[in-house]
């Protein structure tokens, strides 16, 4: 895939270090994912050295144990967790460290454990941290066998459920670093950047940067800034003498100049680097590089949002991290592949719902252009109630979620926000933050100490930056007093808040305002319906057709018309964020389907997403690409198969960034159609139905911009299968994504085609997971079989490292992957990939190899039974 490299903003974010595999190097930062053993189950004395673990799964990290077991119609987190089980389970390495890496400190760092995770080193007991989407770093110092073996234990209890009101996953499921320092270093999250003054001569870089002095002796430093250039030449420099204490930690607070800026924005991500170094005399003790980008950003009570001094809405989606059937285990080229799919789409910012996403996450949006709000918290202490018809504050704490964070948030809160905003502070693409999403606490018989109490704290950590939340029932949430904390007031569209723009601006003028959740429309890949679907039915647009056309569409499906959803459709939402020039944009409810809050069993998914669940996108997902792009396209819909209806009369739609379009069925004109003001966003045409060929032809200024076909198919007769990716690097985690697609005779894609596909794959290489999008699928996400769904079916391969042994009886050479697809009555294929290394990065800290066992197996995702 091509790495689209962008990046900047008035702040700087993922610090990143020197990479050097060197027990000498300055700073050594290096992955720790490989090689853990992991027990699902509860034992005693699993964080002692001595324990026997040698019966135990053999894995790589990250790791979501949920997503590897089947559906459960039973299981305790139903529909919100997607009716997968949980548990609790225990992670266990050993490892040696370098003799010669005495007198300096080693750090393992946990990007992510979900949740309740719990870490010993050498049966020490190093913390615990409850929340499950902050990181945590430890300092395994003082407790290692220098020269010898060392184990590391990891407890993950996701057992009281449920523990959200959506899938989590549960394990380790994101990176695990290790790092190694001088005494004198910077510290964890330690620089913070920001551009206090920027014009188009020059741009002030101010760096506050926290140094560790873990010796007991004072010592005089210089730290040095530096930015580079994207190309690595030296832009701007200072220096500054600084006198440390023994083990103490100093700040110190430092200005640069930086000459004719280049400004980040969502199309031109600009980047540079500010690395910080420590010096004692010509000694260097340490360098930390920090991303920096540089921009202004003005909200306007009445104009809206600039960027660089030019308006900008916000064209965003709400996210969830699961990668469908990757579950929450976090594959770096997964997230990128479905971050270039939203951008393609024309999305330039993404909500963090409802919780900090990855680091990872955070860098690609850097790079590739997202604004981005950045969510702490979904709920604090309170819990839902109804009173005289009205959603109200619980009177006691019970929070949102059964078992979820509020069981924490009175201990956690603080620290909890304060990890967040130093990990994210230095972002290019952070925009605001957000300490809440929903919270009972903003509705009647809530309370307002808290909300003083986090925003306080969040202006305390960054100042430059406002502070929002997602407010639901926002006419009720206006008598509270709970709005007036905030600097600019997310509107979700929980109790209509999203038909309240226009008279919450005349009302409350003072106000800052954006759609931060908003449309919750639902569709299913391939699924449609003439009669509107609408939760809240006083909302509902009228009917396509006086009788429903597709009577047989089964009621757990939604219709991709867009007249499926909650309150709002795409159209009608867009339109508001469009012609109100104080809305700075919208979020819409979701990019992609997730795991969970499916609302009920059999569906096990939810349906929000305008990509499906194995990133084939809907027909909803080229309606934004109509609105938020330029490029000439066309997309028709519905399909044109329905075999049985001759005759019927069938709406059919065109999106296209074209001025008008015609449409031709069999060859004949069935008349050219323009936007008009009542329906601005679609051209429609009643067309009664014949087999055959639909052709949209699209003009702009009478010129041909764009063309689309749709052909009726016939019977499935054969299978397409393709690789996106030819060539992967174990070293690098690189995946290929396969598509699976039935069609008839003649090549036309079949869109009821519905099959059972085996599948084997020889080499180095295993499957990761499969799915088709069927929302009410039931299959297990890691198999060896899937079932196409409306004609679809994804498949998602990766390299294995390791020496590659060529058995007798297999027709490939070494380090080549075979991957076989066999479809009853249409025959078999082969797709040949080709693993391009090994995949064994040398490492200063060496795993301790245990005796193999016919059970162990690499990360199938099953594990062995004993």
């Amino acid at each position: 895939m091509k790495q689209l490299l962008f990046f900047l903003i008035t702040f700087a974010a993922w610090t990143s270090s020197l990479s050097a595999q060197d027990s000498n190097s300055v700073r050594s930062r290096e992955s720790f994912d490989a090689a853990w053993s992991f027990s699902l189950g509860d034992s005693k004395g699993v964080e002692v050295p001595g324990f026997d673990d040698s019966r135990w799964r053999q894995l790589d990290l990250p790791h979501d144990w949920s997503v590897e077991a089947g559906f459960d119609p039973d299981a305790p987190a139903g529909a919100p967790g997607g009716y997968l089980p949980a548990g609790i389970g225990w992670y266990r390495k050993a490892f040696t460290v370098p003799e010669d890496l005495k007198g300096r400190q080693v750090f393992v760092e946990f990007d992510g454990i979900y949740m309740n995770g719990e870490v010993w080193i050498n049966g020490h007991h190093l913390g615990k941290r409850p929340y499950g989407y902050i990181g945590v770093e430890y300092d395994l110092t003082p407790h290692l066998n220098y020269g010898g073996n060392n184990v590391i234990a990891v407890r993950v209890d996701d057992l009281k459920q449920p523990s959200a009101r959506w899938y989590g996953g549960a394990g380790v499921y994101r990176h695990v670093w290790l790092k190694h320092t001088a005494p004198i270093h910077v510290g964890h999250w330690g620089t913070y950047l920001t551009t206090p003054e920027v014009t188009d001569e020059s741009a002030t870089v101010a760096i506050v940067t926290t140094i560790e002095n873990s010796s007991k002796s004072e010592q005089e430093i210089l730290v040095r800034q530096e930015i580079l250039s994207a190309e690595g030449k030296v832009l701007a420099r200072t220096e500054s003498h600084l006198a440390l204490k023994g083990e103490k930690t100093t700040g110190t607070e430092q200005k640069m100049i930086l000459p004719h800026p280049k400004l980040w924005s969502p199309d031109a991500p600009n980047l540079y680097t500010v690395r910080t170094s420590i010096l004692s005399g010509e000694t260097l003790l340490d360098q930390y590089d920090s991303p920096l980008g540089v921009r202004t950003l003005r909200f306007d009570k009445n104009e809206g949002m600039f960027l660089n001094g030019e308006h900008i809405i916000m064209r965003g989606t709400c996210n969830h991290q699961d990668l469908g059937p990757l579950g929450t285990a976090l594959w770096d080229e997964a997230l990128r592949r479905r971050l270039v799919m939203l951008k393609e789409m024309g999305c330039n910012a993404l909500r963090t719902a409802h919780y900090p996403h990855s680091p990872e996450f955070m860098h690609m949006a850097d790079e590739l252009g997202f604004l981005v709000i950045d969510e702490t918290f979904d709920e604090w202490r309170r819990g839902w109630n109804f009173k005289d018809g009205q959603l109200v504050s619980s009177p006691d704490d019970r929070g949102k979620a059964r078992n979820g964070y509020n069981r924490y948030f009175t201990e956690w809160h603080r620290r909890d926000l304060i990890d967040h905003f130093k990990r994210d502070r230095n972002h290019p693409c952070v925009v605001m933050w957000s300490i809440a999403n929903e919270v009972p606490e903003a509705q009647k018989f809530g309370e307002l100490e808290t909300v003083k109490e986090l925003v306080a704290l969040a202006r305390q950590m960054d100042p430059t930056r406002p502070i929002t939340a997602g407010i639901n029932h926002i006419h009720t949430a206006n008598e509270t007093g709970f709005l007036d904390f905030l600097d600019i007031v997310g509107y979700n569209g929980g109790g209509g808040s999203c038909f309240l723009y226009e008279e919450d601006h005349k009302r409350f003028p003072e106000r800052t305002i954006y759609a931060s959740e908003v449309p919750h429309s639902l569709q299913t890949r391939g699924e449609y319906r003439t009669n509107t679907n609408y939760r809240e039915r006083k909302h509902a647009i009228p009917n396509l057709s006086e009788e429903e056309v597709f009577p047989g569409t089964d009621a757990w499906y939604e219709s991709s018309y867009d007249n499926a959803g909650v309150r709002i459709n795409a159209r009608d939402s867009w339109h508001l964020t469009k012609t109100l020039p104080y809305v700075l944009g919208e979020f819409r409810w979701t990019g992609f389907d997730y795991i969970g809050e499916s609302g009920g069993w059999p569906r096990v998914l939810g349906n929000f997403g305008i990509i499906d669940l194995c990133n084939f996108p809907k027909d909803t997902y080229f309606f934004y690409q109509s609105q938020w792009t330029e490029k000439p396209m066309v997309h028709l819909l519905p399909h044109w198969n329905w075999p049985g209806m001759e005759g019927k009369t069938i709406p059919v739609h065109a999106y296209t960034t074209a001025e008008e379009a015609e449409l031709f069925l069999n060859g004949e004109s069935l008349g050219t159609r323009t936007f008009k003001e009542k329906n601005p966003y679609l051209l429609e045409w009643m067309v009664p139905y014949e087999k055959g060929e639909l052709k949209a032809v699209a003009r702009t200024g009478g010129e041909v911009i764009a063309t689309t076909i749709i052909r009726t198919a016939g019977p499935a007769a054969q299978f397409k299968f393709e690789a996106d990716q030819e060539e992967l690097d174990p070293s690098a985690s690189e995946l290929s994504y396969l598509t699976l697609r039935i069609e008839d005779a003649d090549g036309n894609f079949q869109p009821k085609g519905e099959r059972w596909v085996t599948l084997n794959v020889s080499g180095p290489a295993r499957i990761l997971g499969v799915h088709n999008g069927d929302p009410m699928s039931h299959q297990p996400f890691q198999s060896d079989t899937v079932r196409t769904f409306n004609g679809l079916a994804r498949v998602i391969i990766a390299s294995t490292p390791g020496k590659d042994v060529v058995r007798k009886n297999e027709k490939r050479e070494a380090g080549e992957i075979v991957v076989k697809a066999s479809v009853r009555g249409l025959g078999s294929q082969e797709l040949r990939l080709k693993r391009t290394s090994e995949g064994l990065a040398d490492s200063v800290f060496k795993p301790v190899k245990r005796a193999p066992r016919a059970t162990d197996v690499y990360d199938t995702g099953v594990p062995p039974v004993d």
